[in-house]
């Protein structure tokens, strides 16, 4: 896989590009490290051609400073660095499409690139949210690991999802649905105590429905950046199912997803 990671010298896009070279490193790929000079800054407001030099020499230590971040942690991996000119949004997604990029990581201040990808190439605001789906039963500490160490390397903070799936309920459950709801919300309470104790900074939401339909709609309302899921384990669970679901129609959602190992510990 090809992973564009835009850069602009701030703390954030350095992360973005450390996470990016990291995950080449472990799955495989190449990275594309793209800088962009927006030029129409310096035509619209008749800023002179000293603001622009300056910025142009600022522009170049930003491109020194990636080269000094892949002399130090892009062992084994190959990074591309480019230089383009123009609107960021647009440049991005053109290289994007040129490149053949199969993931996009960048800053919060290019989230508009979110909604104007195509879903298949899918946009890692970093630092985001995390959204991360719970149901009733115990997570493993695999997962909990899992879900800590993504948090502290994108500087992301976590929202857990409780989901109740009321469907494999009949009229005649209500007793046992509640149970479900009770067993659920404590295993969200629990997931978010071991999570702050490492400094992560977690929210909570209990949802009922079909869980990827209940998914799909809080990545939605909640502006998440990445969602991570349950690979599967020895028994089926309905969010393995949900998962199933959402990854068989890619073009629901425009947001990473990362699958996390088996539900048992």
């Amino acid at each position: 896989m090809k992973i564009l990671t835009i850069y602009d010298g701030t703390i954030q896009s350095k992360t973005a590009l450390r996470y990016g070279i990291k995950k080449a490193q472990k799955e495989g790929g190449e990275v594309v490290v793209l800088h962009i000079f927006q030029n129409s800054l310096f035509i619209d407001y008749d800023a002179g051609p000293r603001a622009e030099e300056a910025a142009r020499v600022e522009a170049m230590r930003h491109l020194q400073d990636a080269e000094k971040i892949i002399r130090e942690t892009g062992q084994g991996v190959s990074v591309k660095i480019m230089s383009v000119e123009g609107d960021p949004v647009e440049e991005a997604l053109r290289v994007s499409k040129d490149e053949q990029a199969g993931l996009i990581l960048a800053s919060p201040r290019y989230k508009a690139i979110v909604k104007k990808a195509s879903c298949p190439v899918p946009v890692y605001i970093m630092p985001g949210s995390i959204l991360v789906p719970i149901d009733s039963s115990d997570m493993s500490v695999a997962n909990k690991e899992n879900i800590i160490n993504e948090a502290k390397a994108t500087g992301s903070k976590v929202l857990l999802l409780g989901i109740v799936p009321v469907h494999v309920y009949s009229a005649g459950e209500k007793a046992e649905l509640e149970q479900v709801r009770k067993w659920t919300t404590a295993a969200v309470k629990k997931i978010k105590m071991t999570l702050t104790k490492e400094g992560v900074e977690v929210s909570e939401a209990i949802k009922s429905g079909y869980p990827d339909e209940e998914i799909l709609k809080a990545a939605d309302e909640y502006s998440v950046s990445l969602i991570m899921l349950p690979a599967g384990g020895k028994t089926p669970s309905e969010l393995t199912k949900a998962a199933s679901i959402i990854l068989d129609e890619p073009e629901r959602i425009c947001m990473p997803i990362l699958l996390m190992g088996e539900a048992e510990a």
